[in-house]
């Protein structure tokens, strides 16, 4: 397969680039692959980081291959069939290219992981996505994120043990994002995938402050249909989440650790301890001393 000839051929119209930037610099480095087709192995055609500015916009008729993109930095926007996908920094794109698709830029300069990836079974894995678009949130310090780096390294290798590592990192991936959906619960399931990314980070990455403002900035979403959307999803409003995370790790660090009250609300990003308390009575009916005694007596109690 020649995708670099295949993916100039598959443009619907000439493509809008920034200076310098040739449409098939967007496969990144093609790789030399194995051509038999009857292959178990899962292969990567084409892959790179990439960095791009404003212009950046083409449009794809159809390619016989799947596509991968991590988004590191700025945004960009998927387009298919009048749908249009938020690809946010730090989620993972798992597209079917046997169709008609269109990327565009949105915050630039948009940086991104791009493979391009083709294997017999790979249709199989694509058909349990529900949504058909598979949109997953990572963390930038995951184990798939470094698997997306090993695969740029390991593709530039033409022999056999180049091959298998490819093949077994590239199923690891692509399993792990078909179990993201097939784990979630229905609300879940059909929330945005910029949603995703905000319970992703506040699952990971409670510690750090956030605000409504920083949020709408960074998602490209207002606040208020952010906050509507969040709890239509998970059930309560985005930072009252964030605050239940915070003091589900506070009351773990209380019954383990012998860290006072006001550095446990420091671990948990909550640096004012008046604060810290009283949202910790709040959440679990009790302040964070009377819960570390309650906790300590029943431990000694226990035969």
């Amino acid at each position: 397969m020649d995708i670099k000839a295949d993916f100039l051929n598959a443009l619907v119209s000439a493509p809008k680039f920034f200076s310098g930037f040739r449409a098939e610099k967007f496969l990144g480095q093609i790789y030399d692959t194995d051509d038999d087709p009857d292959t178990p192995f899962f292969k990567v055609l084409s892959g790179g980081t990439i960095a791009a500015s404003s212009p950046f916009s083409f449009d794809i008729r159809s390619l016989d291959c799947y596509l991968l993109l991590y988004t590191k930095a700025g945004c960009g926007k998927l387009l298919i069939e009048n749908q249009v996908y938020t690809l946010a920094p730090s989620t993972l794109l798992f597209l079917d290219c046997h169709q008609r698709f269109r990327f565009n830029i949105a915050t630039a300069p948009w940086e991104y992981d791009v493979l391009l990836i083709t294997g017999n079974n790979l249709s199989y894995y694509y058909e349990m996505i529900p949504e058909k678009i598979g949109i997953m949130p990572l963390s930038p310090r995951s184990d798939t994120v470094l698997h997306l780096e090993k695969l740029l390294l390991f593709a530039k290798g033409n022999n056999p043990a180049s091959r298998l590592a490819v093949s077994s990192l590239l199923d690891t991936v692509i399993t792990r994002c078909i179990l993201y959906y097939l784990s979630d619960d229905s609300n879940s399931l059909k929330a945005a995938p910029y949603l995703k990314e905000i319970k992703e980070l506040f699952d990971t990455d409670f510690q750090e402050n956030y605000s409504l403002d920083e949020l709408e900035e960074q998602f490209h979403v207002g606040k208020y249909k952010l906050c509507r959307e969040f709890t239509a999803a998970f059930g309560m409003p985005p930072l009252q989440y964030l605050n239940r995370k915070r003091i589900e790790a506070a009351r773990h660090l209380l019954l383990t650790t012998p860290l006072k009250v006001h550095e446990v609300g420091s671990r948990v990003g909550i640096d004012n301890t008046n604060h810290f308390i009283s949202l910790f009575k709040k959440f679990t009916g009790c302040t964070p001393a009377t819960f570390r005694q309650k906790g300590t007596a029943l431990s000694s109690s226990e035969p």
